[in-house]
Parts: structure tokens; C-alpha cells; sequence
């Protein structure tokens, strides 16, 4: 080749190489978008199985095992496309499930594989050929029965109301806004109707009621009169991520319709799961016009606190004595919504609190281990996987300084952030079992604890 032309060419598919230890994705600048009209879920057949995703799996990190990581994955499903290895329900299960369906390999793919499609697309095809984990069975069933994953009550959804009086106030406000709207006396126009709603999920009202009880204070602090959802179901997301998406859509369409009655403008979740869920499938499915607007309450509070011209201050702790924390970003938040500034600018604006940052940060995050149904299915390896970010935030990297020297040191931390109850409830778990001294917290359980003037 001697003309300029060509040698350009050649230069815009050369990658800069590999991941640093798992730190910074490989450099896409001088990646062409590959020419094909293929879906997402299809994009394995791109995979040169290069091994970058090796580097950031931590499924394989702890198994060791080729069909744990992306690469090893993409080589089932083509050799099952080509019919070079035959379908067995049984041995196919461990390496469709035990993937966190965290989205660190499709960060890192250097060909653009949407790992997060193929892999949950893969499961669906699985499911469907009868391949199914029997404990997936039990939390399927458990769903359509009882609208949880936890075998509870449905009546049972808002009994943390009992403990919570901003809680029981906004369901009382819920109430009177369903009454308000079946009466057949009011005028169309007449009823006040409430413009923000707080989506609880399943796991805050059953088994984390601390944090449910947390938002709603957290929201009456700042001064919102929200409602709950009486009716509320589970969101389907275990659903959406293990492959039975088909079991999900009645979920969907009622909590959809539920909402759209209700007539609040803005939802607030404070799991990260429902939040991603309705952000992903709900506006997918809705063709995305929900007609309302979803925020995490980490957004919800920062939009709140600039729009009123709030200061934040916690009160357990001093500017001059404040609490040092790290933050962990959920997947679900942060590399399926790309949500990972606005908990960061909370955090900071909080009197009282200092921010230091893990080397494994934003979209290079260490998963917890609890995704992609990995804790209920595999529950030892999401341990594992736990106790090595927990293991990372004992080590925080800060910089010292903004000039060329970037000097870091390391410190211990205090306490590791979350704003995913399933992070918050796995990481505190593999704390607990290991005496840790680091204290695990939800964000919520934070913003609790502090002032707003």
C-alpha cells in the first residue's frame, strides 16, 4: 500500500491495546463501527475472543473456569449456532447463569459486542429450549403468585408503614388520590393530584424495611409530598435478567398502568434493580413514552437540594472531622444507566463527609456480586466476589494534589456507599462474616442522618 489514503484506513482499526489490570477501557478512537445491520443480541458473532473481558470477569476471577467469562460464552453459542456441540439442559446451566450480567465485558470489548444483549437474549433461548435452574423456578412461581421473589404476602407489601409515619402518610395520601379519582362527583380537573411517587420494590419492603423507611424520611425532609403505590407489584427485573422476560410483561403492564392512573409526574426508586428496569424494559416496551419521569433518589434528591438552593450537612460528623467514605457504584445504576455523577455530587455537597475514590471506579467498577441472579443461584461465588470490593475499599486512592505529580496515598475508609439494596445487602453480608471494619451503608441511610437547610 503507498497511498496516504490506505495507510489512514489501516490506522483507524488498530486499537491501543489491552486493559490496564482492569483499570481504563481499551481505547475505541481509532475503532471503525463494524458495517452490519445485526441486533445486539446477536453481536457474539463479532467476538475474536481476544481476552480482554478475562481481565475484568470476576465469575472467572474466582472460577477460573473458560465458560464463565464473555469470551468463553460467545464460544458456546457459536458452536451451538453451528451445531458442533449439542444442547444439553443440564450442562448448559452453569455457564448461562452463573454471569453476573454485569456489563464490565461489554465495556471493555474491543469490537463492541453488547455483552448485556447476547447474554440475556442467550438465557431467554435456554429457557425456552427447558433449560431452568430449579431454584429460578421456585423464585418464578413465587412472582407470579405472590408478586415477590420472597414467598411473601402480597397483602404484606406495605406493613413496614407501621414503623414509618412518613411512610403511612403516604400511602393515606395514595388512598385518598385512588378515591379521588373513582369519584364519580369530582370533576375532571378538580382532584389535587400528587406530583411525585415513590417505587418501594420488593426487596426494600420485605427484607430491607431500614431503607424503605430511610427514602421516606429522606423525602420528607426535603419537603416532597410523595405517594406510594398501593398496588404495586414486583417490577419483573430477576424476570427481565434470567431469561423469562414472557413472565414479566403482565408485571409490567400493571404497574405501567398503575403509575400512568395515578397521574404523579416523577417516580423515585431507591433500588437500583427497579430503577434500571423501568429505565431499560419499561420505556422499551412502552416505546418510550412512559409520559413520567424516573429518577434514582440519589438524582431525585440532587435535583431537589440545587432547585431549592439547599445546603447539606451531616450530623454524626464535623467539616473538620468528617466521615471518610468510598463509594461503590451498582452496575444496575451506574453501567446500565450510566448514572455516576449525581451520587458523587451528593456525596460531596455533604458537610461533615470526605469522598475518596476506589482505583476500580464508574464504568471499571468492580461488580458486588450480587447480579444477574448470581446470589440466589450461586450464592458462594457472589460471597467471593463480595469480599474482594470489600477487600478494595479498605485500599481507596485519593489524589493529593491536580498537577502533574498526581501523588495518591492510600487510607482507610470508614464506610462503603451504595444506592443498590442487593450491593448494600451483599457487601454487608461478606463485612459481617469477616469482622470487617468497614461499615456498609445504602446512601439513604446517609442522606438520613443529615440536615437540610
Amino acid at each position: 500500500m503507498s497511498g496516504s489514503k490506505e495507510v489512514n484506513d489501516i490506522k483507524k482499526v488498530i486499537t491501543t491495546g489491552p486493559t490496564v489490570a482492569g483499570l481504563i477501557k481499551p481505547s475505541t478512537e481509532n475503532l471503525i463501527e463494524p458495517k452490519s445491520t445485526m441486533k445486539d443480541e446477536y453481536s457474539y458473532e463479532r467476538c475474536t475472543h481476544c481476552g480482554y473481558c478475562r481481565h475484568v470477569c470476576k465469575v472467572y476471577n474466582t472460577s477460573w473456569s473458560e465458560t464463565d467469562y464473555a469470551g468463553g460464552r460467545n464460544r458456546i453459542i457459536k458452536a451451538l449456532d453451528r451445531k458442533d456441540i449439542k444442547f444439553d439442559k443440564e450442562k448448559i446451566i452453569p455457564s448461562v447463569f452463573r454471569c453476573m450480567l454485569c456489563g464490565n465485558c461489554k465495556i471493555v470489548c474491543p469490537v463492541g459486542v453488547d455483552t448485556l444483549s447476547v447474554f440475556q437474549n442467550f438465557r431467554k433461548e435456554v429457557v425456552r429450549r427447558g433449560a431452568v435452574p430449579e431454584k429460578l423456578k421456585i423464585l418464578r412461581n413465587a412472582i407470579i403468585q405472590n408478586n415477590n421473589p420472597f414467598l411473601e404476602q402480597h397483602s404484606d407489601r406495605f406493613n413496614w408503614c407501621d414503623t414509618c409515619e412518613e411512610g403511612k402518610e403516604a400511602y393515606e395520601r395514595a388512598k385518598l388520590n385512588l378515591d379521588n379519582l373513582s369519584s364519580a362527583d369530582l370533576e375532571k380537573g378538580e382532584v389535587e393530584t400528587p406530583q411525585v411517587g415513590y417505587f418501594v420494590g420488593c426487596t426494600s419492603s420485605y427484607r430491607n424495611k431500614e431503607l424503605v423507611s430511610a427514602t421516606s424520611q429522606v423525602l420528607d425532609k426535603l419537603g416532597i409530598k410523595f405517594i406510594v403505590f398501593p398496588e404495586e407489584r414486583c417490577c419483573g427485573s430477576v424476570l427481565f435478567r434470567t431469561g423469562l422476560e414472557d413472565d414479566a410483561l403482565e408485571l409490567v403492564k400493571h404497574n405501567y398502568s398503575m403509575i400512568r392512573k395515578s397521574g404523579v409526574k416523577d417516580v423515585v426508586f431507591s433500588c437500583s434493580g427497579c430503577f434500571s428496569t423501568f429505565t431499560l424494559e419499561y420505556t422499551r416496551l412502552a416505546n418510550r413514552k412512559l409520559e413520567f419521569d424516573l429518577y434514582h433518589l440519589t438524582q431525585y434528591t440532587l435535583k431537589v437540594v440545587k432547585e431549592k438552593g439547599l445546603k447539606i450537612r451531616y450530623t454524626k460528623r464535623s467539616k473538620d472531622n468528617p466521615l471518610l467514605v468510598t463509594y461503590h457504584d451498582p452496575c444496575h445504576l451506574g453501567r446500565y444507566c450510566d448514572v455516576y455523577e449525581e451520587p458523587r455530587e451528593l456525596l460531596r455537597m455533604i458537610e461533615g463527609i470526605k469522598l475518596f475514590e476506589m482505583k476500580h471506579n464508574k464504568e471499571m467498577a468492580w461488580c458486588c456480586g450480587a447480579g444477574g441472579g448470581v446470589k440466589a443461584l450461586y450464592g458462594e461465588i457472589a460471597g467471593e466476589i463480595g469480599r474482594d470490593r470489600l477487600t478494595e475499599t479498605r485500599s481507596c486512592m485519593v489524589r493529593i494534589r491536580e498537577d502533574r505529580l498526581k501523588e495518591a496515598i492510600e487510607t482507610n475508609a470508614e464506610v462503603l456507599v451504595s444506592s443498590c439494596v442487593f450491593c448494600k445487602n451483599n457487601l454487608y453480608q461478606v463485612a459481617n462474616e469477616d469482622n470487617s471494619p468497614i461499615k456498609v451503608l445504602d446512601i439513604s441511610q446517609i442522606l438520613l442522618d443529615c440536615e437540610f437547610y
